[in-house]
């Protein structure tokens, strides 16, 4: 009996669609028309916790989807040369990629994927992809005439004792009514990679203060006191939280969603590049899928994402295995 691949991403991505609706009631965004030209500016700091939390397992599932969509896509390379440095006036050698700008809201607006019937019928159409090496960089030479500056530090003693009061900070104006929607990031096709640069468990601090300072006078003179520090504010779950960037991340999962077909010929696209580049500039990570269990991942499932994520994680290992065992 063979796999549906096809019905496995529809089933899962109906799931997924259902959990979104939810995060999107939550943050008073809808679900069913197009990205709003506008955003809430801020929202209360449970609501956006409890985003958060579910956003980063439901991007991880989504991500897993379209590896599963691109195991057939077939990717044509095309080799082309290097492009020449552009020379101005300070002789620089910048070369600004064709896609160095976000995408527009207009052109990540594209028709949803098609039907669990459709897609099983729809040719498959190779994917195109240009590979050009980079330019060399030009050797940075120093001016003839330039001075050499060295710096040589000097201890001033007790001479260079003295007490600056630190700069008060600024506050930021932060917006409180809806502001525009934006350019929407791309979706991330990688899995954010874990870090390994730390030797030891993170240290935890007191979130409190003693009261007591001295016992008894003050030996330092009155220059060098400080006054009182004030009590923190304490953080509550209906405080105001910036949150655009979270609800772009929303939106921009929502679209990728949609557009499974689309994303999953972008990471081919992808794979094709990092795959053909010569193995001393391979600065890219190739897997899309980091080893392990996958970002978001709980042990002991409290929502109904874990499930779904376990599941879009198993058939995507599936993929990469050309089937289940």
């Amino acid at each position: 009996m063979q796999f549906d691949w096809a019905l496995a991403i529809e089933r899962n991505r109906r799931d997924l669609l259902r959990i979104l609706r939810d995060l999107f009631a939550l943050a008073g965004l809808d679900f069913d028309t197009a990205p709003a030209p506008v955003l809430p500016a801020t929202l209360p700091r449970f609501a956006v916790l409890h985003v958060r939390r579910i956003l980063r397992s439901a991007e991880a599932a989504v991500r897993r989807l379209i590896v599963i969509a691109a195991r057939d896509i077939e990717v044509r390379v095309r080799h082309a040369p290097a492009l020449k440095p552009k020379t101005g006036r300070d002789g620089g050698g910048q070369v600004k990629p064709a896609n160095a700008g976000s995408p527009s809201p207009d052109a990540l607006r594209a028709p949803p994927s098609p039907a669990r019937g459709e897609g099983r019928s729809e040719p498959a159409t190779p994917v195109t992809v240009t590979i050009r090496p980079a330019p060399p960089a030009p050797p940075e030479k120093p001016l003839p005439g330039a001075p050499q500056l060295v710096r040589v530090p000097v201890n001033l003693g007790l001479a260079n004792l003295r007490i600056v009061p630190d700069p008060e900070p600024e506050q930021e104006e932060k917006p409180d009514g809806p502001v525009p929607l934006g350019p929407i990031p791309a979706f991330p096709l990688i899995d954010p990679r874990k870090r390994f640069d730390f030797t030891r468990p993170r240290r935890r601090y007191a979130r409190t203060r003693p009261r007591i300072r001295l016992l008894g006078d003050n030996p330092f003179p009155v220059y060098m006191r400080h006054p009182p520090l004030p009590e923190p504010d304490l953080r509550l779950p209906g405080d105001a939280v910036p949150a655009v960037t979270l609800l772009r991340r929303l939106v921009s999962a929502r679209m990728a969603l949609d557009n499974i077909h689309r994303e999953a010929r972008r990471l081919a696209r992808h794979e094709a590049r990092v795959r053909h580049r010569p193995p001393d500039s391979r600065r890219v990570i190739y897997t899309a899928l980091r080893p392990g269990p996958p970002p978001g991942h709980r042990k002991r499932g409290r929502h109904a994402i874990d499930e779904v994520l376990g599941e879009c994680h198993r058939v995507a290992v599936w993929a990469e295995r050309e089937g289940p065992p």
